[in-house]
């Protein structure tokens, strides 16, 4: 090596040492000296590329990477840090190519198979994520945020206690870190051990009282308990944890009080099933002597406005007109649990009067004329979520084939309420599906039904609001709003439950419900 070129490295290395120092700027001023210098130097454009993910700027990571791989495409760490940026970037299938190019440059990079768990989950890919952050963990184990990531796939896989044990491992290592730590609490709650979970938020809070992902957490945890008031207050934390409301806070938020004559907006949040589950509080708000106006989600415009007390409902991205207060919809209970005169902290004070949605009469009449002929039980299905929506949508959603076994109790009609879902090779026998436009659409057809059988999903809540029966084919890991060790629900007084005494195991399940089904048909 020339003298020339060895001081161009001494300085390359000493931009490295700067930039594990964490001196950014510094580092990134050595790195273009020495690009000046050598216009040819690979090294340095990667490690500029390595800042720039570093400061939050993945398209010009992207971009110094690229000319790095252009000098010297044979280095696999330069396709693993470019791959990192596309992920951040929501580039999953050029990220995952990326890490399988490196990883044919170099068998055993742990970096690589690291990056690719990371795009794998991210396409939700569960168990394939979990195989590459074992390889990961084969040839690197001491990588940072290896367990973590492993432990997170294998909650995604539904193997909750694989999951616990290496999130136990990552908290252990980094004994001080919230979020491993909440995350470690998401797992305990998942698998039941409330006490546990909550012990690891508290103290969390302990130690960082104003944080607002334990205080979201910590609420959802009580909350499925079924400690309304105290979950209540630490649900409120929810947009501090980044949970945005659909348009800006821009007025005074109700609390509760006497409306006297003013008008309030109460706002969409969450799912479709979450707006149909809270407005049961909207005629509450109604009836505080003040002007309603509701937003909700485009496919729910029609079906609320047979809500009690409203006066206006618009969809989500409509322009209001004027109000004077606003409340996010999953605020209310909180709203009236610190409302003087009538407080709702506990489970015997949800208001649980069905129905409270009501469907179109003469959308009704439509669905009579179409089904009164069907003989025997008539049965609305319901086997999937939205999976762009709801990230664990695999834990809770069914292939249609392993609900087919309901097909063969003889005396019931299976009806379709399926739209869209994963393509299992079955379908019920009755499919009128492209013909609901939307959920007064499909609350007509309900009405008619007497039954819905489904996974935890808009439609289940959509059944209960209206009064219909309705049984729930629920995840072990179940939703808060379901709580634990019972089969009913404060929510829904037509509501029974079926839930896996397993993770993921969903055919006992269906032959319970099979079982219980012929003996309603006969």
């Amino acid at each position: 090596m020339s003298k020339r070129k060895h001081a161009i490295e001494a300085h390359f290395q000493s931009g490295v040492r700067l930039h594990g120092a964490g001196r950014l700027q510094e580092a990134e001023q050595v790195y273009r000296q020495v690009i000046a210098a050598n216009p040819g130097h690979a090294d340095s454009f990667h490690m500029l590329g390595v800042i720039a993910s570093q400061c939050g700027q993945p398209e010009g990571a992207v971009a110094c990477i690229d000319r790095a791989i252009a000098l010297q495409p044979s280095a696999a760490i330069y396709h693993v840090n470019r791959a990192n940026a596309l992920l951040v970037l929501g580039r999953l299938d050029a990220a995952r190519d990326g890490c399988r190019t490196a990883l044919r440059l170099k068998r055993n990079c742990a970096e690589a198979y690291q990056v690719l768990g990371h795009v794998l989950s991210d396409l939700g890919q569960a168990e394939e994520a979990v195989a590459a952050y074992h390889d990961a963990l084969r040839y690197n184990p001491r990588l940072p945020d290896l367990h973590n990531g492993l432990g997170l796939a294998l909650r995604e896989a539904n193997q909750l206690e694989a999951a616990v044990g290496m999130l136990r491992i990552a908290v252990d290592r980094e004994p001080k870190s919230v979020d491993l730590r909440c995350n470690f609490a998401g797992v305990l709650k998942d698998l039941g051990q409330i006490d546990a979970a909550e012990a690891v938020y508290r103290q969390i809070l302990a130690e960082h009282p104003d944080n607002a992902v334990a205080h979201n957490n910590l609420g959802i945890l009580l909350l499925l308990a079924g400690r309304f008031a105290e979950g209540w207050d630490n649900w409120e934390w929810r947009f501090r944890a980044e949970r945005l409301p659909t348009r800006p806070l821009t007025k005074p938020l109700w609390q509760g009080e006497n409306l006297a004559g003013r008008s309030i907006l109460i706002q969409a949040e969450q799912g479709i099933g979450d707006m149909i589950q809270f407005c049961r509080y909207v005629p509450l708000v109604a009836a505080a002597d003040g002007r309603v106006v509701l937003e909700v989600h485009r496919p729910l415009v029609r079906l609320m406005a047979s809500l009690a007390g409203v006066a206006q409902v618009v969809a989500i991205g409509e322009a209001a007109p004027p109000f004077d207060l606003q409340c996010p919809m999953m605020s209310l209970p909180s709203a009236f649990h610190h409302r003087g005169e009538a407080q709702i902290p506990s489970e015997a004070q949800i208001p649980s009067t069905v129905p409270y949605l009501r469907a179109d009469p003469a959308l009704v009449e439509h669905w009579r004329r179409r089904t009164e002929n069907l003989p025997g039980l008539k049965v609305g299905l319901v086997w999937a979520g939205n999976p762009e929506r709801i990230r664990m949508d695999n834990r809770r959603s069914l292939r249609p084939d392993r609900i087919a076994r309901l097909a063969e109790v003889p005396g019931v009609q299976l009806i379709s309420l399926q739209k869209g879902g994963p393509d299992g090779g079955w379908r019920p026998a009755h499919d009128w599906t492209e013909e609901l436009s939307d959920f007064a659409d499909t609350a007509a057809l309900v009405e008619m039904l007497d039954l819905v059988i489904g996974v935890d999903t808009a439609v289940v809540h959509l059944a209960g609001a209206l009064g219909k029966p309705v049984w729930l084919l629920n995840r072990y890991d179940t939703c808060w709003r379901w709580q634990l060790g019972r089969d009913d629900s404060p929510w829904y007084p037509t509501l029974r439950q079926f839930r896996q005494k397993t993770p993921g195991d969903w055919d006992d399940v269906i032959a319970t419900v099979a079982r219980q089904l012929a003996e309603l048909a006969a």
